[in-house]
This record gives structure tokens, C-alpha cells and sequence, in this order.
């Protein structure tokens, strides 16, 4: 269900860096069908077909693979200035983000956790899709005529990876009231993955866990298509593009929901395209579901149909330096 207590809507956008930018834009835009909302120098905001805010992801042209930010919206605006003080309270040093530094959004604040760089804003435009590729459908922002044969649809979560999962699932539970939906534990007894969510989706962000001491890393963004038959369309157009998908089709029983996985050729960017949903949750009193290595399988390979991906991730460009 949507978490009552939690400060978070949603997770809103991922920030992502590039050696080529109009590389990383021919794959994006032409191959898998994204929006493109505006290009402002070396930076280019994207966003699905019935994404409402000015953009859900963004590429800068920096010379480098990795991400940059992680973000979600707040509930209220009141809640951004509220998360800044727990944050501070915390010990954690809190950026102040001004208003328009990222194009089409309001003020922000971002934090490192767990070596995980966090945005949290909520003021944001949304703007029309322009008139020539405005759906007729007052529900729709971008028309059907207008999209690819992949078309993604809305952004739907991320995931990320590193050495110390088990206190950063703990700090999304307890500080950012994030309900724990999944879990996956290893043959050793040790959990390594976390499903988590603030809204019905079966998770907002997924962490799993890597070697004690590795750095923290992002793995993907995942994006919603309607239906299996899509993840087949869209395998077929990066068949014509020469394009060998990271992982599926295939269909996860972790969430439910099928799959496939493929990166950017410039910037090795991870993106997942989840049909489905897999399943909504409303229940008011949900009970973590649990899976072991026994039921589905190794930590790097648990799907219930097909091939996953592989578990490289990349790293967070401005953390590294």
C-alpha cells in the first residue's frame, strides 16, 4: 500500500553521466522511443510517454560512465525542509539545491547514505507534451502515433547495490518509512536482496547486496511497458539494431513481473523495461515475503523464467572523485 507515514510520493528521476551524449541520445531516444523534454547544453531531459514531470531521467555529457543522483518526491513541500533537519540531526552533511539548477524543478536537497547519493524535492513542472505529439486523451500526455514500438511508458523503480545493505535497508525503513515488500536470503542464512516501496508498486528501489568493503553502486532504472508482448517488440527492435539485450525477456518471481534488461552502448547505463505490474499492494498489514536459494536459485541468477541480468554496476561519478 502507499506508505501513510512516509515523507515520499515517489521516486522521481535518475541523474545519469555520459562520455557521448549524442551517442547515449540515439539509443535512447531513436532505439528504445524516450521523450526527449529539453536539451540545455551538455545536459538532455527525458522522460516516458505518460510520465507528467519535466523529466524522469537525465544524461549530461561529462566524459564519464556513472550516475549522479537518485531521486524522489516528497509528499509536501514542507517535507523537503523536514528531511533536511533529520538529515542534519543524523550527522549527514545536507546540499541545498536552488531552484532551476535542475532544469524543471523546484528547490532540493541532496545527501549521501550509505555511500548512495539521495535527492529529495517537490516542487517540479509538467509540462504539455508539445501540441504536434499531444494525445487527444486528456489522461495521456504524449500520443500513441507519436512513440516507437517500445514507447517506455512510465518510470517505475531503481536499483542499486552495495557492502552494506542490511544498515541501508534499515535506514529507507526507519527514517524514510519505506515498506519492506521482498526479501531474498542466501543458502548461508545472510539476506541479499530488498524489495522495498512507498507506493502499491511491488518496490520503488531494490538494493542487494554485495562483498563486505565493495563500493556502492547503481544497477538500473527500471521503465513500465504494458504488456509481455512489448518486452518481445522491444527485443525484436534491438535484434534490428544489432543490440544484444543484458537479460530476459523473462519473468522475475521476485515481484512477479517480466522483464528485460539492456544497457547504453556509450555509457553502459542500465535500463529495465518491467511489464506487468507483477502486482499492486494494498494491504495495510503486509508481512515481508521471503525467498530462498533453495525456492528460485542463486543470488545472481533467481529468476522464475529466463536469464536475468549480470550484476555489474556503475559507480556514482560525483562520490568517487
Amino acid at each position: 500500500m502507499t506508505s501513510p507515514t512516509s515523507p515520499l510520493a515517489k521516486l522521481g528521476h535518475v541523474a545519469a553521466h555520459t562520455p557521448d551524449l549524442d551517442e547515449s541520445l540515439w539509443f535512447f531516444e531513436d532505439v528504445l522511443g524516450f521523450q526527449v523534454t529539453e536539451r540545455v547544453g551538455d545536459t538532455a531531459y527525458l522522460r516516458g510517454m505518460r510520465d507528467w514531470e519535466h523529466h524522469t531521467l537525465s544524461l549530461t555529457e561529462s566524459g564519464r560512465r556513472g550516475v549522479d543522483h537518485v531521486a524522489f518526491r516528497t509528499k509536501t513541500p514542507e517535507a523537503v525542509d523536514e528531511l533536511a533537519e533529520q538529515f542534519e540531526a543524523e550527522g549527514r552533511e545536507v546540499r541545498h539545491v536552488e531552484a532551476g539548477e535542475e532544469r524543471g524543478q523546484g528547490r532540493a536537497i541532496r545527501v549521501e547514505a550509505f555511500g548512495h547519493p539521495y535527492e529529495f524535492y517537490y516542487d517540479v513542472e509538467k509540462p504539455q507534451a508539445p501540441a504536434e505529439k499531444r494525445s487527444k486523451l486528456h489522461n495521456r500526455n504524449y500520443s500513441e502515433a507519436e512513440a516507437n514500438r517500445i514507447a517506455p511508458r512510465r518510470i517505475d523503480h531503481c536499483h542499486v547495490q552495495d557492502g552494506v545493505s542490511p544498515d541501508h535497508a534499515a535506514w529507507l525503513v526507519d527514517a524514510l518509512d519505506f515498506q519492506t515488500n521482498e526479501r531474498y536470503r542466501k543458502a548461508d542464512g545472510e539476506l541479499w536482496g530488498w524489495w522495498l516501496s512507498v507506493t502499491p508498486l511491488p518496490h520503488d528501489i531494490a538494493i542487494h547486496r554485495e562483498p563486505a568493503g565493495s563500493p556502492p553502486g547503481f544497477h538500473h532504472v527500471s521503465y513500465h511497458l504494458d504488456s509481455l508482448q512489448d518486452l518481445w517488440e522491444a527485443a525484436d527492435v534491438l535484434a534490428e539494431h544489432g543490440i544484444e539485450p543484458d537479460g530476459g525477456p523473462g519473468r522475475h518471481a521476485i515481484t512477479r513481473a517480466d522483464f528485460l534488461y539492456v544497457s547504453d552502448p556509450a555509457s553502459d547505463f542500465c535500463v529495465e523495461f518491467f511489464a506487468g505490474p507483477g502486482y499492486l499492494n494494498f494491504e495495510p498489514d503486509w508481512e515481508p515475503i521471503e525467498w530462498t536459494e533453495a525456492e528460485i536459485g542463486g543470488e545472481t541468477s533467481h529468476q522464475w523464467i529466463g536469464r536475468g541480468p549480470g550484476w555489474d554496476g556503475l559507480p556514482y561519478v560525483g562520490l568517487e572523485e
